[in-house]
């Protein structure tokens, strides 16, 4: 990632899937938006990062279907904050 891009949210898996302790960063994406606007998804490289990147913007999953009142055509999907936490310590 350019150090001209920010992060604006990680973005998980589908909302069906359960996410465990030490899995989060597992398939994650994060959605960046780049210094000429852009906005796109780009793979989470490691654990490291995605716990580097949680902590500083919110932790996201497709929640459910946006539906075109017309057509009842899906048109999007509603973002699902997941709450994100930490195992115990022991």
């Amino acid at each position: 990632m350019s150090s001209h891009s920010e992060v604006i949210a990680i973005v998980l898996g589908e909302s069906h899937e359960r996410w465990h302790a030490g899995e989060l960063g597992k398939g994650a994406l994060q959605l960046v938006r780049r210094a000429d606007g852009s906005v796109g998804l780009e793979p989470v490289e490691s654990e490291e990062e995605f716990e580097r990147l949680v902590s500083t913007s919110g932790c996201f999953r497709r929640g459910k279907p946006i539906r075109d009142p017309a057509t009842h055509e899906v048109i999007g999907y509603e973002m699902e904050k997941v709450p994100l936490l930490r195992a115990a310590a022991g």
